[in-house]
């Protein structure tokens, strides 16, 4: 390991804490499958394959890796997701290259837990994005222990690695949690009938839908009812695919079928936009795309609906953009417990 790493005495960043945790001597993530994100495969309506990262930045840049400090507390998995969900979010508001300044970000209902990211002279948007789903993965494995992430990338040309940020998933005190969920995670989500078919036929729908508040309207109709998934699993494939969007030119619109071939824990996670063979109008966005990912991990986190099953989004009531959670077994897709 070379001297830059024996130069890591940043301590937490504790403004928002009553107590700093203990963190442990620093341990390098591997480039392994668990430590990375699940691979995006994309393909075009004709058959092509484009590479994942639909942009000359890519998914995730190989040169980036992390160190991690494990802390001494425990947190619940659910509100970590929840937090880097939010904080993912936010991030997806400035452009993948862009510099930031940082910020600290928690969810409502699952406020015991909160991502903190320190101001850094070196941090991108792409970088803190890359580090959040890496940091998970790598908490999983531990049992969700508090962590802090240091953010490196090599860039080259005799420089060799640098730090270019740092992020801290750590337990929030004193604790100010909320009665009921936040209503935002309930409201914007509607059942698709349970004989509802693939998409191609938008009689399968039923009446209406809870749109939010806006122009346009946006609605996500799910069908949640097939085989039990790993809330991880599930996760994994969402922050993955919000990675991947992020990292596209957001004033065109998404041309590709998006698989996440049986990523973490044999969960499976394809999208794409609802007209696709042949591709046509109506178009799929970015903004609807994240969307459409933050509303469907919401609803299953609200209402313990880890299934496999099918998502449709609805912009002013005209189906635009699908979805569908599958668990891969041998190879095999499986939306029902005897398949």
């Amino acid at each position: 390991m070379g001297p830059f790493l024996l130069a890591l005495t940043c301590g937490l960043f504790t403004a928002a804490f009553s107590s700093a945790a203990t963190i442990s001597k620093p341990s390098l993530l591997l480039n392994s499958a668990v430590d990375a994100l699940p691979t995006v495969n994309l393909t075009t309506a004709d058959g092509r394959t484009l590479q994942p990262g639909n942009s000359s930045l890519g998914a995730e840049d190989p040169r980036f890796f992390v160190l991690v400090r494990d802390g001494t507390e425990d947190l619940s998995d659910k509100s970590v997701f929840m937090a880097v969900l939010r904080a993912l979010g936010e991030l997806t508001k400035h452009e993948f290259d862009e510099h930031i300044h940082g910020g600290e970000w928690s969810a409502p209902g699952y406020d015991d837990v909160a991502v903190v990211i320190p101001p850094h002279p070196r941090l991108q948007v792409r970088f803190a994005m890359w580090g959040l789903a890496r940091g998970v993965a790598h908490m999983h494995g531990k049992g969700y222990p508090s962590v802090e992430l240091h953010l490196y990338f090599n860039g080259g040309r005799g420089v060799g690695p640098v730090e270019v940020g740092i992020i801290q998933i750590l337990k929030r005190h004193p604790v100010h949690r909320r009665a009921e969920p936040d209503p935002e995670t309930l409201s914007l989500t509607t059942q698709l009938p349970a004989n509802s078919t693939a998409p191609g036929n938008t009689s399968n729908f039923g009446e209406g839908g809870v749109s939010s508040v806006g122009i346009p309207s946006y609605d996500l109709r799910t069908n949640f009812r097939g085989v039990r998934l790993s809330t991880y699993g599930v996760f994994a494939s969402i922050f993955a695919s919000i990675n991947e969007v992020a990292s596209m030119d957001r004033s065109k619109p998404f041309e590709a079928r998006a698989d996440i071939p049986g990523g973490s824990e044999n969960v499976g996670l394809i999208f794409r936009p609802w007209v696709f063979q042949p591709y046509g109008p109506p178009y799929l966005y970015y903004d609807q795309m994240l969307w459409m990912f933050d509303r469907a991990a919401k609803y299953m986190i609200s209402n313990n609906k880890f299934n496999a099953g099918e998502f449709v989004l609805l912009v002013d009531n005209e189906p635009v953009g699908y979805g569908e959670f599958h668990k891969v077994v041998g190879g095999a897709v499986a939306l029902k417990e005897d398949e």
